[in-house]
């Protein structure tokens, strides 16, 4: 979990740059950039409660029951550590779908264009931060692990260039709306 308070803080820093260099560095700039912070900080944390809830959909796995034994036994902190050591074995995540960087698409425009809240707006992008992220460096080390990672909803084979074509999409429309914070 400390690289992604890393990775959270390198992104954070990106944005108040491109803010700054945007409209300035005013007491008011500050102020939204510390909300946003905040924000990206919660929603690249909040990717992991996906894992818990793994566990919970798939109880019958080995992981799920070892971790609920641990759970049991009010081992909460071992509970996680274990989740997060062992997390390459859990393949079908809900918000390291396809289909949630689809459905995030719509979430954050509504969220850039709708609401006044630099918290939510830095929730938002904090947490398909943390899932390109993840994407991308899963896909440099193992490109088929992401194929079935991404598109286990999907019932159609996906290749490793449509997969490097959707990620580069997500991203770029990423890249465009952490502009347009």
């Amino acid at each position: 979990m400390g690289k992604h308070l890393v990775v959270a803080l390198v992104y954070l820093g990106l944005v108040i740059g491109l803010n700054g260099l945007k409209g300035g560095w005013s007491i008011d700039f500050w102020r939204e950039m510390i909300l946003f912070g905040s924000g990206v900080i919660i929603g690249v944390w909040l990717l992991f409660l996906d894992r818990l809830v793994y566990v919970y959909i798939y109880p019958q796995e080995q992981l799920s029951q070892h971790v609920w034994y641990l759970w049991r036994q009010k081992r909460y902190g071992q509970a996680l550590a274990i989740l997060d050591a062992r997390r390459s074995e859990q393949n079908r995540l809900m918000l390291r779908s396809a289909l949630f960087m689809i459905i995030w698409v719509v979430l954050a425009l509504f969220s850039l264009t709708s609401t006044l809240s630099w918290f939510g707006k830095g929730v938002v992008m904090g947490l398909m931060w943390h899932v390109l992220y993840d994407s991308w460096r899963l896909q440099r080390v193992n490109p088929n692990k992401l194929t079935e990672r991404l598109f286990w909803q999907i019932k159609k084979k996906v290749s490793t260039e449509e997969q490097l074509g959707f990620l580069t999409i997500v991203t770029v429309i990423f890249g465009l709306f952490s502009w347009w914070v």
